[in-house]
């Protein structure tokens, strides 16, 4: 398989692959970001750089995500709530598995659309009931897809993009948490 597939190129993708099977330490990787508290719920995370194999990969810019609540919630409804960024991220790490893993099986993508929804009950985050947790109870949605391949291919594709993207899985299994204060 030669070309672009979903945008991939499929050449780049088998090489990097092989290059990770030589050199396993190439798939080891730090994403960070920084965010900056402004008042009430609102903040602004920048990200730019990460870490692969030990150096630093500088990505020649910053991207910058702003977090808030809506007024309801007692924000000023500047940006998303987290929980909602949290959503879009598992929905990108889907698309993007859906296009790579597409594209390393052969199935071309026409478009794909999906839509997420995540039920929270918002009294673990409040202190109120301790028999609720703070986090999202659950994420359901639907994948909007276009393309020639079978309903067999499709379903082996979804599959394979749920069960390898990082963020699904990161919600799946907990994610240990280490975080210390400095006091300025």
């Amino acid at each position: 398989m030669n070309g672009k597939i979903n945008g991939i190129d499929v050449n780049t993708l088998n090489s990097t692959i092989e290059a990770v099977k030589q050199n396993p330490v190439l798939a080891k990787c730090t994403f960070s970001t920084h965010t900056v508290w402004k008042k009430g719920f609102q903040n602004q995370t920048e990200i730019s750089s990460f870490v692969q194999a030990g150096e630093t990969v500088n990505r020649g810019k910053t991207f910058k995500l702003g977090g808030d609540h809506p007024e309801v919630l007692l924000g000023q409804n500047t940006a998303p709530a987290a929980v909602e960024t949290l959503i879009a991220a598992t929905s990108a790490c889907i698309a993007g598995g859906w296009a790579t893993f597409g594209a390393a099986m052969g199935v071309q993508l026409d478009s794909l659309k999906i839509d997420l929804e995540g039920d929270i009950d918002l009294q673990g985050f409040m202190g109120t009931n301790n028999k609720v947790r703070p986090g999202l109870n659950k994420i359901r949605g639907k994948i909007f897809v276009k393309s020639p391949a079978s309903d067999k291919q499709l379903q082996e594709l979804k599959e394979m993009a749920e069960k390898m993207s990082p963020v699904v899985n990161s919600l799946k299994v907990p994610v240990q948490t280490e975080l210390v204060h400095v006091k300025n």
